[in-house]
């Protein structure tokens, strides 16, 4: 018999995997900065304040005036730049790097040393 009988030794194995997991579950939560709100109300709590006082005002006023408070329509291009992602330098090299790479794939299939009939 060239190996020794060790029925301890996956149960030895499972529960230390088991201590490593229930270890380090808690320690994402403990990375954050401990500081001192307490005095602060929760950021939840401030924003849920602030809607329900901006509800109250638009329920309070007649719908024309809420018309005419609207922001006016903004132009989009005008706001984030170039209207194509693909007419900026990254775009350019993303579209080369793209066609690098579907060329070599082409040839390498094309060019291949292994010839075989399930092929």
């Amino acid at each position: 018999m060239s190996q020794l009988a060790r029925p301890w030794r996956p149960t030895v194995l499972r529960v230390l995997v088991l201590a490593a997991a229930v270890v380090a579950a808690p320690l994402p939560a403990l990375a954050g900065e401990v500081t001192g709100t307490a005095a602060q109300p929760p950021v939840l709590q401030t924003a849920i304040a602030k809607v329900a006082v901006s509800e109250v005002q638009a329920l309070s006023t007649p719908p024309s005036t809420v018309r005419a408070q609207e922001a006016p329509a903004v132009d989009r291009e005008a706001t984030l730049g170039s209207g194509s992602y693909f007419k900026s330098p990254a775009g350019i090299i993303t579209l080369i790097a793209v066609g690098v790479g579907v060329g070599v794939a082409l040839y390498s299939t094309s060019n291949d040393r292994i010839k075989s009939p399930a092929k």
